[in-house]
């Protein structure tokens, strides 16, 4: 498939596709589907993002550092970017690389009880395993069957629809990963596992980042690099995020705690700043999320 064709033609296309789209209680937001062009950039320096970064070489070769491992990445391999790893890229001038591109967020919808299986798995790509994939998956099968129908015009959603099998195919991935290699998901693992119970212990108290740090012998600053690294939020947006489904389950029925009574139950001193996060999180202030499910029952 000619390169330069799919370069003329198809980011047009590909802006189309930059919105949320939901299947279940998923809501997958597709924030940019782009061809790269280094130009005459020799590398890109250290950074992170907020969001999933997915990259397929077509022709060519880079490099790229995750923390500190240096990976060339040939025509054909693949590499995925989690929200909060470090990386940078170098260019070769001499052989240089064109590929594809997509970045996307995922949350929960507004009415979503937290148990969706898409969802869950989408979530777990946080862990996903740095390096670059030699395409032993079928994953160029599915790029090129979208830049096909891409270019006959199919309609956004059954390309959005090709881009979801493209994410099934690196959750699938990502579990063989899970599953054969133990060393990367012992240690570090089982220490996000233990400030996810402490988080939880301490829900409904004030939290103390100083005090989870030294109970883990590590600084605070330490412990926060590692935290939003490995997650891609940071400690107390996790805090926050366990506090609100917390108190989203205390609105719903048969609960008849006044919101102020439900918001220092959570752990939240300040009734306005739980009401301000909670909509901001869920949508709706906590007096509609409660009438609403009031209103259904």
């Amino acid at each position: 498939m000619e390169i330069n064709r799919l370069k003329a033609e198809l980011p047009a296309v590909f802006n189309q596709l930059c919105h949320e789209i939901q299947i279940n209680d998923t809501v997958i937001d597709w924030i940019d589907i782009v061809f790269e062009q280094v130009g005459n950039a020799s590398k890109c320096p250290p950074h992170s993002h907020t969001w999933f970064e997915f990259n397929y070489v077509l022709t060519g070769q880079m490099q790229t550092r995750f923390d500190n491992q240096l990976v060339t990445i040939n025509e054909g391999d693949f590499f995925l970017i989690p929200p909060g790893l470090i990386h940078s890229h170098t260019y070769k001038n001499y052989n240089p690389h064109e590929g594809i591109c997509i970045r996307w967020r995922i949350r929960h919808s507004e009415q979503s009880h937290n148990n969706d299986a898409l969802f869950i798995n989408l979530d777990k790509l946080h862990q996903w395993r740095p390096g670059g994939y030699p395409d032993h998956y079928g994953i160029k099968a599915i790029v090129l069957h979208f830049f096909q129908e891409a270019l006959a015009g199919n309609s956004p959603l059954s390309l959005q629809l090709i881009l979801v099998r493209l994410l099934e195919a690196l959750i699938q991935i990502n579990n063989r990963e899970e599953n054969t290699s133990p060393e990367y998901s012992g240690p570090r693992d089982m220490l996000i596992k233990k400030i996810e119970v402490y988080l939880e212990d301490y829900m409904g108290e004030q939290f103390n980042v100083t005090e989870l740090a030294a109970s883990l012998h590590m600084s605070y600053g330490h412990l926060c690099r590692i935290y939003k690294q490995r997650t891609g939020i940071t400690l107390v947006d996790r805090m926050n995020r366990i506090r609100l489904e917390k108190a989203r389950k205390l609105l719903q029925p048969p609960s008849a705690l006044l919101i102020k009574e439900i918001a220092e139950q959570a752990g939240f001193p300040d009734i306005y700043y739980f009401s301000k996060a909670f909509k901001k999180h869920y949508g709706l202030s906590p007096v509609a999320y409660r009438k609403e499910h009031t209103d259904g029952n």
